[in-house]
């Protein structure tokens, strides 16, 4: 049995342990989570959960090409320093 991500379209197969299932199930993905309800192997409702902001190509350059930006933002805030 295979379902996609209502958050980022990510295509996963399930086992034969979702046949009869239903609750929570998470993307590996994206990490959002559904609600599934599964019967005899296939899929009756799927319902997200929690949904999952998506980055711009600019935002995860920007991550990825600036690591220490972000961590020199926080310094100082981390509370207050060993006088030793």
């Amino acid at each position: 049995m295979r379902i996609n991500c209502l958050s980022c379209g990510h295509n996963m197969d399930l086992d034969d342990a979702y046949d009869d299932y239903e609750g929570p199930f998470k993307c590996f993905m994206c990490n959002a989570t559904h609600e599934i309800r599964t019967e005899n192997g296939s899929i009756k409702a799927v319902r997200q959960v929690n949904i999952v902001p998506h980055l711009s190509t600019e935002q995860v350059a920007e991550a990825v090409l600036n690591p220490r930006k972000k961590a020199a933002q926080g310094a100082g805030t981390s509370g207050p320093r060993s006088t030793e």
